[in-house]
């Protein structure tokens, strides 16, 4: 999960477009437009489980077990989203049948309880970023993903199982509009009937989704990732570079310059004088956040993208967020429950289903004090978090 944020914090460049225009006798052709979404699974709130296994058997600190699937299933979540490291499960680029059965193992942990599961493709960087830019590897992958697919259809069904193809591509050299209807292809072919799950590029950003094209299928949700912004929801992140980022704390929520100008002297005394940069950097970033706004007016203005997106596709896409979260170390606790509360109204004032990240990893919904990564039974559930994101009806 460190790894992975910090990698995601830092691939975030723009992507640049050159604007072209057309002359009428060369104007580009129409695209056909998209099919409406009639998906076989709904996926409205669920919790991702942050447990990247590097080994089959995995370390024992990424270990699931069925107590897991079942103070999930207590806390109210209609879904469970598993992560899954394609490198143990490959040999000479296929699923390898002498690991494959840790899969069948995860995902049945959770289709045992009732529970429907989300598996999510999810490589390491470097892998990531060899398959993405590499024909050859980029082959051999697709081979393995319709290998998986088949596999997963084979024991669990349309009303069971969904499938997400890449978790936030973009460290990809090759164009991803060409790639993830491959991508696509590959997994449909091993599953005609299960909802699968696409992203945008740009590390699955809003931005990136925004870029994407969508596919011929009805059966297809459009996924993104948000994090925004991270000098909120990221503060305090001893695994980020630089190191300053494990100093930052107390940034609040909302935000507006006179906000921040009132919390800026306390925030800036918690970080070392040297080196004398990261005071500047620090400067900087809140100058940024306080003047950005980021309050439910500027988190709904960042899901009107998405609704533009869809509407000219034709408007009948299914979206939805395959991560969202915010780092509890730091930040004021009432705070954290005001974002997150935010950010999960306007995404179901939008129709988009989500998955929280995580269980009880790095980011948590535990209460303080909890074993990360502990077993289910020291556990204690955030009840005042799940309030915000699980509200009873009425609420």
């Amino acid at each position: 999960m460190m790894k992975r944020l910090a990698m995601f914090a830092c691939a975030l460049l723009p992507l640049l477009l050159s604007n072209r225009t057309q002359s009428a006798e060369h104007s580009a052709v129409t695209p056909p437009r998209p099919p409406a979404a009639k998906l076989a699974l709904e996926l409205k709130r669920g919790i991702s489980i942050d447990r990247q296994f590097r080994t089959i058997p995995p370390e024992a600190i990424m270990k699931i077990t069925a107590a897991d699937i079942q103070l999930i299933k207590s806390m109210g979540f209609e879904f469970v989203k598993l992560i899954v490291n394609p490198e143990p499960l490959m040999l000479n680029g296929r699923l390898n049948p002498a690991t494959q059965g840790y899969l069948e193992e995860i995902v049945g942990l959770v289709a045992h309880e009732g529970l429907p599961v989300v598996v999510c493709i999810h490589p390491e960087w470097e892998f990531k970023k060899s398959i993405l830019s590499n024909e050859q590897e980029f082959a051999k992958f697709l081979a393995f993903l319709e290998d998986t697919a088949r596999l997963l259809a084979t024991h669990w069904g349309p009303k069971q199982l969904a499938l997400q193809l890449m978790t936030e591509p973009g460290a990809n050299a090759l164009p991803w509009n060409e790639l993830q209807p491959r991508l696509w292809q590959a997994a449909r072919r091993a599953m005609p009937g299960h909802t699968l799950i696409l992203a945008g590029d740009q590390v699955g950003t809003i931005d990136g989704l925004v870029s994407t094209k969508p596919v011929n299928d009805a059966n297809v949700l459009y996924s993104f990732t948000f994090y925004d912004p991270f000098v909120l929801t990221l503060q305090g992140g001893e695994w980020l570079t630089p190191k300053l980022w494990a100093f930052l704390g107390g940034i609040p929520y909302p935000s507006s310059p006179e906000i921040i100008a009132a919390h800026k002297q306390a925030i800036l005394e918690k970080i070392p004088p040297e080196p004398p940069e990261w005071r500047a950097a620090a400067e900087g970033m809140l100058l940024e956040y306080g003047n950005a706004r980021w309050n439910r007016e500027k988190i709904a203005g960042c899901v009107r993208k998405l609704a533009d997106w869809n509407k000219s596709h034709g408007g009948a896409l299914r979206i939805w967020c395959a991560e969202f979260g915010c780092y509890q170390h730091s930040i004021d606790p009432e705070d954290r429950r005001r974002y997150l509360k935010d950010v999960r109204e306007t995404f179901e004032e939008n129709g988009i289903g989500w998955a929280y990240w995580s269980y009880n990893e790095t980011l948590t919904v535990m209460a303080p004090g909890r074993q990360p990564f502990g077993p289910a039974h020291l556990q204690t559930p955030d009840k005042r978090l799940l309030e915000v994101l699980l509200p009873r009806s009425g609420d």
